[in-house]
């Protein structure tokens, strides 16, 4: 693993980035969820990191450092991308952002240690899950994209998302043990990609709401087919990989990478 710091002409975009405005709105509504779990995340590994061995876990305990910076360097972009959203016809967004940062904020404050890995594993498995979708173009062809910053955005985050898998599942493997480990994927885990998916929803709904004010009872009849199959078409590409975790043996190190990722690593390296 290693930080990037790449550039994004982010206040450049527009909320519809893609040629296929109720893709783009599914996707913008997703992306409330980026930078208060990234934030979350960082927390998190700090509060485990004092559970760990600086000596028997110093290969983790650099994992963990390298993980903390490439995530800080989502959220920044992430925010950015929000405020981009907000500025250009959505003002409301970022309420929807803040009131999921506000469950996590609670999570962390009276959930136990072991609990909140099983949330955050919940999500950084559902990167590998979610990475051939977005890594080999088919995301990007669902949107109708013709290379917006955007997108670049995301293939950059998705494959960081990749490159940095193991780490949350490894420090609960390495705190919890294995036994517990499965257990709060299977629960915990899978409870947490309804939550914060939920939250998404929602804020796609308000995307939806807006641009549907002004809309003909036609043009509305259109915009709601189309946001239905680009919803199919997102799960559609994740297939039966997000229920990887509910495996016992389940190891985010021998996921196999796909086809673009050491292109698009290589790019921002």
């Amino acid at each position: 693993m290693q930080v990037r710091c790449p550039t994004f002409d982010i206040a450049g975009a527009v909320p519809h980035w893609g040629d296929n405005p109720a893709a783009c709105n599914v996707i913008n509504g997703g992306a409330i969820i980026p930078a208060p779990v990234e934030r979350y995340l960082i927390k998190l590994l700090r509060l485990a990191k004092k559970e760990l061995d600086p000596v028997a876990d110093a290969t983790l305990l650099d994992d963990i450092a390298i993980f903390n910076k490439q995530e800080g360097q989502h959220y920044k972009f992430h925010n950015e991308y929000m405020e981009m959203v907000a500025a250009k016809g959505y003002p409301q967004i970022r309420e929807y952002e803040a009131a999921f940062e506000a469950d996590l904020t609670e999570f962390l404050a009276t959930k136990g240690l072991e609990w909140n890995l099983g949330y955050g594993e919940g999500f950084e498995s559902s990167g590998p899950a979610m990475a051939e979708g977005w890594l080999d173009g088919h995301v990007a062809e669902l949107c109708d994209d013709r290379g917006s910053e955007i997108m670049r955005l995301w293939t950059w985050h998705l494959a960081e998302e990749f490159e940095h898998r193991t780490v949350v599942h490894d420090v609960m493997q390495r705190i919890c043990g294995p036994e517990r480990a499965f257990e709060l994927r299977r629960t915990v885990g899978v409870w947490a990609r309804s939550h914060y998916g939920g939250h998404a929803g929602k804020a796609a709904t308000y995307l939806f709401c807006v641009d549907r004010a002004s809309m003909s009872d036609a043009e509305r009849e259109t915009s709601e087919a189309a946001e239905m199959a680009a919803w199919l078409g997102l799960g559609a590409m994740a297939g039966d990989s997000l229920s990887w975790i509910e495996d016992p043996g389940y190891d985010p190190a021998n996921v196999a990478a796909p086809a673009g990722y050491e292109r698009i690593l290589a790019a921002y390296s």
